[in-house]
């Protein structure tokens, strides 16, 4: 079922005692193929677009758990929907305020959690960092 792009996916899957279904390895065949920073409905309708029917709630639940598993990306941009990437390493996002535009930052750590809270809060998985402002596009069109 899966093809050499997937394969790494798919013993991951498996790895972590989650089967390796198609819905599973379309999404994360789509991110790639779209690159950057979607949702959920750009995820769907790309693969519409690809004849690759899906339901809308295949492409969510595979989107929340192959992200949960750290086998794609999610970012938390601010307003509106959450974005996915196929992400090789862990990196933070810049967000234009003019444009909306999204683009990575690498981490100097480069793994999660690269920040401490300060605090005793628990165990801490992630710390996302989200930087906003003008992007240089933006600035250049401003001059």
């Amino acid at each position: 079922m899966a093809d050499e792009s997937t394969k790494p996916v798919a013993i991951r899957l498996q790895a972590a005692g989650h089967r390796v279904t198609r819905p599973r390895l379309a999404v994360v065949a789509a991110l790639r193929e779209l690159g950057g920073h979607h949702t959920a409905d750009e995820v769907h309708a790309h693969l519409i677009r690809q004849n690759t029917a899906l339901p809308r709630t295949s492409v969510y639940n595979s989107l929340v758990l192959l992200a949960d598993l750290g086998l794609v990306m999610r970012a938390d941009i601010g307003p509106g929907a959450v974005v996915y990437e196929a992400a090789d390493g862990w990196h933070h996002h810049f967000v234009c305020r003019s444009c909306g535009s999204v683009h990575d930052v690498p981490c100097v750590i480069g793994t999660p959690p690269c920040l401490s809270p300060g605090a005793d809060v628990g165990q801490v998985d992630e710390a996302q960092v989200i930087f906003r402002g003008i992007c240089r596009n933006c600035l250049g069109d401003a001059q």
